[in-house]
């Protein structure tokens, strides 16, 4: 149940007859590396991919480096074949191109975006059985909102995806060193 190496070169070469190496040729693997939102950013920038989507056990290996695929993985679990995860993965990428959200800052605030998972949404009704909107929410107060959004969204990333929390702290206490501590002393000079 593995797909040829013969019958995908054939497919792939077809689909890029012509062209040079400008777009990504990706598969679809649960072995790949994960997606990311840098990455699909990267996608939905360029000139588009190529999605190859593998069935059953996937593809020949030797088509994978002969054609130097990059295998992608939507995560840590397995689909009968590709097409599912090709479909999460042009959604992804179609709707950070410009206009087709509407405004162009709707994809700012978002999971990923900052590091961060989102904070929590709220909705009409200000109150639904027993638990109320947050106060601050309701404040007009832009700044406290701000806070309150950017704390709850720290809080959760740390609860629930501890992973992301420390690439977050990694890169904030980065940006927050002085320069004078990031550079290499030079050699044979103190520390």
């Amino acid at each position: 149940m593995v797909m040829r190496a013969d019958v995908a070169a054939a497919a792939l070469d077809a689909v890029t007859a012509g062209e040079g190496p400008s777009r990504p040729l990706l598969c679809l693997s649960p072995r790949g590396a994960p997606l990311v939102q840098e990455r699909v950013r990267e996608l939905a920038e360029g000139e588009g991919a190529i999605i190859f989507c593998a069935r059953f056990e996937g593809l020949d290996e030797r088509i994978i480096k002969a054609r130097r695929m990059e295998e992608v993985s939507l995560g840590d679990f397995v689909l009968a074949g590709g097409e599912v995860a090709a479909m999460a993965l042009i959604e992804a990428c179609v709707r950070l191109i410009p206009g087709v959200l509407g405004a162009d800052d709707s994809v700012t605030e978002e999971s990923f975006e900052q590091g961060l998972l989102e904070y929590p949404q709220f909705t009409r009704p200000q109150a639904f059985e027993g638990q109320d909107i947050p106060p601050v929410l309701l404040s007009g107060d832009h700044a406290a909102v701000a806070r309150w959004r950017r704390g709850e969204a720290e809080r959760l990333t740390k609860e629930r995806r501890p992973d992301l929390w420390t690439l977050y702290e990694r890169r904030n206490l980065s940006a927050r060193r002085p320069a004078s501590l990031t550079k290499e002393p030079p050699a044979g000079g103190k520390k």
